[in-house]
């Protein structure tokens, strides 16, 4: 059975449609036969049940997941297991370090075999937060298993992520309007949010045009998150706080102080104090802005 890179997502069922019966072969298919059960590159969670352990198997790859918890003593694999890439902690079964495939950790310490949701994400600085939009539903990455830290994050992109943080912290949101966009095809995967998006002044879409593929500076991201979130304001007035955002307009301004005044944003260097308004924002950067303005409603 091959169900691998697929969307699923719970636990592992505790039974499987499997016949996995080892015959004179004994359990875990010792002498090689067995059954070969495919699970890996889904959104599976949870622990692996000891009911697994009363099949026998070939072949069982789980790797790449969010499986948590540790392998039970009842599992046994005759030929090839793959577990990594998911939240496992404990030791590895003795019966099973033998066949353990694509492992080279400490066997009595398999959290070292953790690795986050995204292959692609273990050196950002950022990965604590990509791992926490990932967890809250907010992103699915850019591919199966990878989340590209290091691309601009899109206007098209930010719509979505915006609009799935909102409904986390308040629910569905309404539409104010509707707008009528020039370059976004009904049906579209991000329309329903560009279409929020624009209509309640979260991104401009001047004259309909909302340029889906556009990088989103530093600068916008301040003004989207004081017009996504209730708990954020713009600074009442103008501190002069950054030497670099002085022929931004007041408006933008005002959003970049407030953001900084917040702690979601912590500027892009000191002596002197500076924002880099123009830069353009990174996924991975965009996960940081993110969970800290969403963590502020709950302060």
């Amino acid at each position: 059975m091959d169900l691998s890179g697929n969307r699923l997502s719970g636990p592992i069922p505790p039974e499987l449609p499997l016949n996995c019966g080892g015959g004179d072969g004994g359990r875990g298919g010792g002498s090689g036969g067995g059954c070969v059960l495919d699970l890996s590159g889904n959104q599976l969670s949870g622990a692996i049940s000891l009911e697994l352990g009363y099949l026998e198997f070939g072949t069982l790859w789980v790797h790449d997941n969010r499986l948590s918890g540790e392998i039970p003593a009842t599992l046994e694999v005759g030929r090839s297991f793959r577990f990594c890439h998911n939240r496992l902690t404990g030791a590895l079964p003795v019966h099973l370090r033998t066949v353990a495939t694509n492992f080279s950790g400490d066997v009595n310490d398999i959290s070292a075999c953790r690795e986050s949701t995204f292959r692609d994400d273990d050196d950002s600085v950022h990965l604590a937060n990509i791992e926490q939009i990932a967890d809250w539903g907010i992103t699915r990455g850019c591919a199966l298993n990878l989340f590209c830290p290091s691309r601009t994050v899109t206007r098209a992109q930010m719509a979505v992520f915006l609009h799935r943080a909102v409904t986390r912290l308040y629910g569905e949101p309404s539409t104010a309007g509707e707008v009528q966009f020039t370059d976004v095809v009904d049906g579209n995967w991000y329309q329903p949010s560009a279409q929020w998006a624009a209509a309640n002044g979260v991104i401009s879409a001047p004259g309909g045009v909302f340029n889906p593929q556009g990088p989103v500076s530093r600068a916008d991201m301040a003004e989207m998150l004081i017009a996504t979130f209730d708990h954020l304001t713009a600074s009442p007035e103008l501190q002069g706080l950054f030497t670099d955002t002085a022929d931004l307009p007041t408006a933008t301004i005002r959003a970049v102080e407030g953001i900084y005044d917040a702690g979601v944003a912590t500027g892009c260097g000191t002596n002197p104090l500076r924002y880099c308004p123009a830069k353009k924002v990174t996924r991975a950067q965009m996960a940081s802005f993110l969970v800290r303005a969403i963590n502020l409603a709950g302060s």
